[in-house]
């Protein structure tokens, strides 16, 4: 093993941690908005949207995914050498629930625009659905990716087949754990 490898690695462990509490941020918002969307579908006495705190939640979200990236890019320019790869697969299997529910909300505001008024506004929802999503995916992907390609030019080590595929699989839905997996198990064997 080399010794340039650090055992103690604050910024991208700060980095994970900050991407959990987005997630934790996420699944709040969610909440916010399925509560009242459950009652509305099911006739129940439940409390109205609260928009202020649905957009303070999403600003919240953002920042943290931010501060995420930057965390994870000082410690790839640092040459930070744990870049924490099993807590991303651990974060994004966490987010399933989360992407599985956010469908299922897109769908039902979708439903409900199916008046011959509003017709026109379907494909800004599905625009703004799949950009908000994709965000949110992303967010986890990025510092990962960030670490992967600075480690892979900084050691002259050729990527395997499993890095690339899983630094292509890192941009699409669904495959993203699987892309987080596989970087996860070609950067133990790489390092």
């Amino acid at each position: 093993m080399d010794n340039s490898i650090k055992k103690e690695t604050k910024n991208m462990a700060v980095s994970k941690w900050i991407l959990a509490a987005s997630a934790a941020v996420l699944y709040v918002m969610q909440v916010c908005i399925l509560v009242p969307v459950l009652g509305i579908m099911y006739h129940l006495k439940t409390p109205d949207f609260n928009f202020p705190l649905i957009g303070i939640l999403l600003c919240v979200a953002l920042v943290l995914g931010i501060a995420a990236l930057v965390f994870a890019v000082i410690g790839t320019v640092k040459r930070e050498d744990d870049p924490k790869t099993k807590t991303t697969v651990i974060i994004k299997a966490v987010m399933i629930p989360f992407f599985c529910i956010n469908i299922y909300l897109w769908c039902v505001l979708l439903s409900g625009l199916m008046n011959p008024f509003l017709f026109l506004t379907i494909p800004i929802v599905i625009c703004l659905g799949v950009c908000l999503t994709w965000c949110y995916m992303f967010m986890t992907s990025f510092p990962d990716i960030i670490y992967m390609i600075a480690f892979l030019i900084r050691k002259k080590k050729k990527p395997d087949i499993r890095m690339i595929l899983g630094l292509i699989f890192e941009f699409f839905f669904l495959l993203d754990l699987v892309g987080a997996i596989l970087i996860h198990k070609s950067f133990e064997e790489l390092k």
